[in-house]
This record gives C-alpha cells, structure tokens and sequence, in this order.
C-alpha cells in the first residue's frame, strides 16, 4: 500500500515538473529546511549569549552544550505540526488536480481497457493494408496510364467516331419507323383477334387462336 502511494506521489511530482518546473516535495522540503536553520541559529545564538553573560567555566560550558542538543530536538518535535500545515498548504496550492490536464496529455483524456485496445489495433492494422494495397493499385493505374500515353488514338479516328455518333443521333428516320410499327401492330392484333383481351398465351402462341377472315389490307 505504502509503494503504491508513493509511485502515485511520484506521479503526481512529474505532472507538476512538467507545468512548473518543480514539484511539491521539494517546496516543502525547502521550506522544512528553512524552519529547521531558523531553530538552529536561535539556540546557537543562545547558548553564545548564556556562555557570554554567565561567563561559564568549561564543566558548565560542556552541560549548557549538552543541553542545546537537547533544546534543538525539542523545538524540531514542537515544529512538527506546524510543518504538516505547511505541507499541506504547498500541496493544496502547488499539486495539480486530477481533473487538469496539459494541453500535451489531453490526447489522453479517453482511456482505453485492454480488449478496446486490441480492437483499435486491429482496425488500424486493417486501415494499414487497405492503405498499402490502394498505393499498389495505385502504381499499376500510373503504370498503365503511362504504356497509354505512348500509344495514343490518332485524332482522326476520334472525329470519325463523333461524327458517326452524332450522326445516328441526329437521325428520325430509325424512331419513326419504330413508331409505325407498333401503330402497325396494334391495327392488325385488332383484326385477327376483335376485341379478345390479347394474353400472354394468344400473344406467343397465336397459329392456335388464329381466326381467318375477310378484311380490308390496305388498312396496314
């Protein structure tokens, strides 16, 4: 449990290294260091005035030195809860929320679960080959585009052929022909068969249904 939270604060140290330029434990541990020399120099301070006033002899010197360790520990003890208020003020002022991302990270605001992983790795394997078989394909359509710019139509050719074209489209006479047709068609399936509703079976099948009689040819 204790190196899992620790690699999370290490984790949270790189995040704000890469915003600030420095992370919230050493903050703290400048300002830890700062309290600790501001204890140091008032005791050393001390004694050299107690030394100094008293004029100790050196029995008396080497108690009042004992008794400055002493004094530091204690005030280092005192200074604890002072200390946690002060790492807790850097790290609510300094340590970046896990809701804030860099604008370098922000591609990774969407994590993905191992099986959505694979997923996106097979579709981007597959986007692969459809990439590399369209640059295949597209090499031989240079290819043969190239063998047919050495080999062109003569221009001649090309106007004969339009103006064949047009030609035929600009013709009636075909259309026509196919409209007196079926007039043709209609007029005499009225004679053979009167008023009989022409089926499909009288249609392909008419030598059974045929019905001779007298009429006027010049009708066709």
């Amino acid at each position: 449990m204790m190196a899992s939270s620790e690699l999370q604060k290490r984790k949270q140290e790189e995040y704000e290294m890469q915003l600030f330029g420095f992370h919230s434990r050493a903050v703290y541990a400048t300002l830890e260091n700062m309290v600790g020399e501001s204890i140091q120099s008032m005791i050393e301070k001390l004694h050299a005035a107690i030394e100094k006033l008293f004029k100790l002899n050196s029995e008396k010197r080497e108690i009042l030195r004992s008794n400055q360790k002493h004094l530091t520990k204690a005030f280092r003890k005192g200074a604890q809860p002072h200390l946690k208020s002060i790492e807790n003020t850097v790290n609510k002022y300094i340590a970046i929320p896990r809701n804030v991302l860099l604008e370098e990270d922000k591609c990774q605001r969407i994590q993905y679960d191992d099986t959505e992983f694979e997923s996106i790795k097979q579709r981007l394997e597959n986007l692969q080959q459809r990439a590399k078989r369209a640059t295949i394909l597209n090499a031989i359509l240079k290819e043969e585009l190239a063998v047919l710019e050495q080999l062109p139509i003569p221009e001649e050719n090309v106007n004969r052929m339009y103006n064949t074209i047009e030609s035929d489209l600009r013709s009636s006479d075909i259309n026509e022909a196919l409209f007196q047709l079926v007039d043709d068609y209609k007029q005499f399936s009225t004679v053979l068969f009167g008023s009989t509703q022409l089926t499909e079976k009288i249609k392909y099948n008419t030598v059974n249904n045929l019905q001779c009689g007298d009429f006027d040819s010049s009708i066709l």
